[in-house]
């Protein structure tokens, strides 16, 4: 073999040697700049405070970021109830997890005027502004199921104090004795917040609420129907604003 033709195959197979190291060396050093194959299972943040998830995601490895704070009541005031990712998802490690926090204190709202409205109307009225109906006070007048007057906690609320929002405004609503006459509807196999509706639509207020032994926990409350209630469907009832007595249990599988 010509020495020229020699030193052309030595030096062209030195290039194609450093040629793969240098990848090897990339893909190495790729591998471990991404921790390819390596990941973390999230945990589940809710219920959690900003400073607790804090602590519980630096021992995973990951940072908590507070994304957004919203009141909602029923909640824990300043613990987590939202988290992206999500519980059980896979991330690198030192991911971020945006959480959203239920605010400590509940912005303040307007209380809404409610006197001459329906109860219809009124209902209609604190939902679309994010308040709660409380319970129905049946005082004597010739306009039947018409607000004479709002109280929150007790007191007689005038139209524009600030309060809570999602708080609950009970109602002082007329009845004429000739119309005192209410049917308690059936509820039977529905969620609370279903049935509560449905009594306060027929002028009724919910009474005495018993969950069974196989309501452990409130995701349990919430998913549990109505499988008895005292009075009977169909029951006439000579008192508008009487208690329906409510008796409610997890579904049973089927």
């Amino acid at each position: 073999m010509k020495p020229a033709i020699k030193r052309f195959l030595l030096h062209f197979l030195l290039i194609i040697g450093i040629l793969v190291v240098i990848v090897l060396f990339t893909q190495s050093w790729l591998k471990q700049f991404t921790r390819h194959g390596q990941s973390l299972t999230v945990p589940d943040f809710s219920g959690m405070t900003v400073e607790q998830a804090q602590r519980a995601a630096l021992a995973h490895a990951l940072k908590i970021e507070v994304l957004d704070s919203l009141y909602i009541p029923n909640k824990t005031r300043g613990a987590v109830f939202r988290q992206i990712p999500q519980a059980g998802e896979k991330v690198k490690k030192n991911r971020r997890i945006l959480v959203t926090i239920n605010s400590i204190l509940p912005r303040k709202v307007n209380a809404p005027s409610l006197v001459g409205f329906t109860l219809r109307q009124a209902k209609a009225e604190l939902i679309s502004q994010n308040f709660q109906l409380g319970s129905l006070d049946y005082q004597r007048d010739f306009a039947t199921n018409t607000v004479l007057e709002q109280k929150y906690r007790g007191t007689q609320l005038p139209p524009g104090t600030p309060i809570d929002a999602h708080s609950v405004i009970d109602l002082v609503l007329g009845f004429a004795p000739e119309n005192n006459v209410a049917y308690v509807p059936s509820v039977v196999g529905l969620n609370f917040e279903i049935a509560k509706d449905l009594i306060t639509d027929h002028s009724l207020n919910v009474g005495t609420v018993r969950f069974d032994a196989t309501i452990h926990t409130s995701s349990d409350s919430l998913a549990a129907i109505v499988v008895r209630q005292d009075p009977l469907e169909s029951t006439t009832i000579r008192e508008m604003g009487s208690r329906v007595n409510l008796f409610l249990s997890l579904p049973t599988p089927l």
